[in-house]
C-alpha cells in the first residue's frame, strides 16, 4: 500500500465499527448488511483514491506510476472473496456454516423458541407403527397404556432477524398424520425458509405396544417401555434406550454415544460413533461399525459379533463383562467359543472362561486365564507382545509354547521341556494328565509365561439388600 494513503487507516476504522456494533447492540444483523452491501466498500476505496490522487495533482506532488499498488489489489481481492462469500452466507441455510460462539454471543444469528401446540391421535391398534420423518432435535419417547399418540414440545429457530423466525416458524407447523395402523409424526422444518434453522425437542407418548420407525438429521433419541421393534437411521445422533420388547436396529453415521439397556429382542449397530453400552440383552448382538470410543456389554444372552475397521471379536455369552476400546480389549466371565483378532495394536486380557479360545493380534499382550473346569482348546498367538497364561489347578491339557525372539518360563519346571529355537527363541512342551485339549501360545517377538493358578469358584450374585422394615409408630420431631 502507498506510503501516506489514507485507505489503510479508514478500512481499519470500518472493521472495528462494524464489530463494535455487533458487540453494543446484538440485534442490528450486522453480518447480513455486509453480506449484502458489501460492494459499496470498493465504491468508496476507489472514491478515495480518486481524491488523493487529485489532491496530490492540485499540490504539485508526482503522480504515482500506477493509480493502485500491488498491496491494494491483494487486499482488493481479499475483500472480493470475503464478500462474496458472506453474501452467501445471508442467503443459505446457516445449519452447513460452523457456529462460534464469542463471549456468548452467537454470530450465526439470535435464537427464538416457539412452544408446539400439544396433538393428539387415537391409534387404530395397540401395536401402531409410529414414524418420525426426518428431522433436527431431540426427540423423547415413552411408552404408556393409553391408546393415544401424544405430542408436544419446543422449536428453536436461529435467524439473522425476527422476522425471518416468525416465518419460519408458521410455516414448519407440526403435524400428526394417521394412514391405517401408521402414525406419521412430522416437523415440516423443510419449509422454514433457507436463512434460518430450526431445531426441536418433542416429547412423545405412545402406546406401549407401538414400534418406531425414526429419520434424524441432528440430534438424540431417548426411548423407553416400547414392546415394539426400534429402527432409528440418522446422520448424527444419540441414542438411549431403555426396557424395549422388540429388536433394536440403527444406523447412525456419528453418534456421541449408544446406550441400550434391557432389551428382549437382537440389536443391530451399524456406522460410526464414539461410545457404546449394552446391557441385559435377550437377544443376539450384531456390531458392524467403528466406535473411537469404550464399549462395554454385560449380561448378554446370545452374545456377540462384533466387526470393527481393525479388529473383530465374537462371544458366545456373555453373563459378565466385555470391555472394549481402540488399545484394549478385557473379558471376564464368558461363555465361548471365543474368537479375538486385531490387525493393529492391541492389548487382550480374557479371564474366568469357558469353551475355546483363539486371539490373534498384531501388536499387544495377551492374558489368558481361565477359571473353569475342563479346559477346551485354547490358541493365542501375538507378533509383537508377550503372552501371559495362568493354567487352572488339576487341570489336563497338552501344551506347545513358541516364543521365537523371547524368553519362555514356566511353573511346571521340569515337568515341561523346553528347546532353543533359531538363535534366540525358545520353545515349550508339556502334557498334563491324559486326554486334555491342545494350548498353543505364539508370540514372535515377546516373552511367554506359564503359570499354575487356582481353580476359581462360580460367580455368584451378590444378594440384593432387603428394604428397610418400616416403623410400627410413625415418628415424633422434636423441635
Amino acid at each position: 500500500m502507498r506510503r501516506g494513503s489514507i485507505i489503510g487507516p479508514v478500512v481499519l476504522i470500518a472493521i472495528g465499527v462494524a464489530f463494535l456494533v455487533r458487540n453494543l447492540w446484538p440485534d442490528i444483523p450486522v453480518l447480513d448488511f455486509l453480506g449484502r452491501n458489501w460492494p459499496y466498500i470498493l465504491i468508496g476505496w476507489g472514491a478515495l483514491r480518486l481524491v488523493e490522487l487529485f489532491a496530490w495533482t492540485s499540490s504539485g506532488k508526482p503522480l504515482p506510476v500506477s493509480g493502485v499498488s500491488g498491496g491494494e489489489w491483494t487486499l482488493v481481492v481479499i475483500l472480493c472473496l470475503f464478500g462474496s462469500g458472506l453474501h452467501q452466507f445471508s442467503r443459505r441455510n446457516s445449519s452447513w456454516l460452523p457456529r462460534i460462539n464469542i463471549g456468548g454471543l452467537d454470530v450465526m444469528g439470535e435464537s427464538f423458541e416457539y412452544p408446539y401446540a400439544p396433538k393428539s391421535v387415537k391409534a387404530a391398534s395397540k401395536t401402531p407403527r409410529i414414524v418420525i420423518e426426518s428431522f433436527r432435535g431431540d426427540a423423547q419417547i415413552t411408552g404408556t397404556d393409553s391408546d393415544e399418540v401424544k405430542v408436544s414440545g419446543l422449536k428453536t429457530l436461529r435467524a439473522m432477524e425476527s422476522k425471518d423466525a416468525e416465518k419460519s416458524e408458521k410455516d414448519s407447523i407440526l403435524e400428526v398424520i394417521t394412514q391405517g395402523d401408521q402414525i406419521i409424526i412430522r416437523c415440516n422444518q423443510d419449509r422454514a425458509d433457507s436463512r434460518t434453522r430450526i431445531t426441536s425437542k418433542l416429547d412423545i407418548s405412545i402406546p406401549r405396544g407401538a414400534s418406531i420407525d425414526a429419520r434424524g438429521r441432528y440430534g438424540d433419541f431417548d426411548i423407553r417401555d416400547i414392546n415394539g421393534q426400534v429402527d432409528i437411521y440418522s446422520e448424527n445422533a444419540g441414542v438411549r434406550l431403555d426396557n424395549i420388547g422388540g429388536n433394536v436396529k440403527l444406523d447412525l453415521r456419528k453418534s456421541d454415544i449408544i446406550r441400550a439397556i434391557g432389551v428382549k429382542g437382537d440389536v443391530e449397530l451399524k456406522g460410526r460413533g464414539d461410545d457404546v453400552e449394552l446391557e441385559n440383552i435377550s437377544g443376539t448382538v450384531t456390531v458392524s461399525a467403528a466406535y473411537s470410543g469404550t464399549t462395554q456389554f454385560r449380561n448378554l444372552a446370545k452374545g456377540i459379533r462384533y466387526t470393527g475397521v481393525s479388529s473383530d471379536f465374537q462371544f458366545e455369552k456373555i453373563p459378565g463383562e466385555v470391555r472394549s476400546t481402540i488399545s484394549n480389549l478385557s473379558a471376564s466371565n464368558v461363555v465361548g467359543p471365543i474368537r479375538v483378532n486385531s490387525t493393529k495394536a492391541k492389548d487382550v486380557q480374557i479371564s474366568d472362561f469357558t469353551q475355546g479360545v483363539e486371539i490373534s493380534v498384531d501388536r499387544g499382550d495377551i492374558e489368558v486365564r481361565p477359571g473353569r473346569l475342563p479346559l477346551a482348546r485354547i490358541n493365542v498367538s501375538t507378533m509383537h507382545g508377550d503372552v501371559d497364561f495362568s493354567v487352572p489347578g488339576q487341570a489336563k491339557f497338552d501344551l506347545k509354547a513358541t516364543a521365537s525372539r523371547g524368553e519362555i518360563s514356566n511353573d511346571y519346571g521340569d515337568a515341561f521341556r523346553i528347546e532353543s529355537s533359531g538363535s534366540r527363541g525358545q520353545i515349550l512342551t508339556g502334557v498334563v494328565g491324559t486326554g486334555g485339549p491342545s494350548i498353543v501360545l505364539n508370540s514372535n517377538r515377546g516373552g511367554i509365561t506359564v503359570r499354575k493358578g487356582d481353580v476359581l469358584a462360580p460367580l455368584s450374585v451378590p444378594a440384593v439388600p432387603a428394604p428397610p422394615v418400616p416403623p410400627s409408630k410413625p415418628l415424633v420431631r422434636v423441635e
